[in-house]
């Protein structure tokens, strides 16, 4: 019995340090430190949200990209055989690969 309880203090508190990895320093293993946000293009993320609360997600086909932002200003095709689509008014550059959408670059 007293080994059972022994083990069962032992998986416990080592669950405990291994939560320790996850939180933040100043809280302890009570409080996550989480300080990413969801923001413009966040980096790392799939989506682009414009100031006028319009998005374009990463794979967005042209007609879902016209659906929300409407055609653009200007065609242009990359070096690497990429088509950009240039949006003045919004200031943002859709890069499309394959007829989806691979990129965005504010400008």
């Amino acid at each position: 019995m007293k080994l059972l309880l022994f083990t069962t203090l032992v998986l416990f508190l080592s669950a405990c340090v291994q939560m320790r990895d996850y939180t933040g320093k100043k809280e302890g293993a009570f409080g996550l430190d989480i300080k990413q946000g969801i923001g413009e293009g966040e980096i790392k993320k799939d989506y682009y949200l414009t100031k006028r609360k319009e998005v374009i997600i990463q794979g967005y086909s042209k007609k879902e990209v016209i659906a929300s932002l409407g055609y653009p200003d200007k065609i242009t095709t990359s070096l690497e055989g990429n088509e950009i689509w240039r949006y003045e008014d919004k200031k943002l550059e859709i890069i499309f690969y394959r007829e989806k959408v691979d990129g965005w670059n504010e400008l």
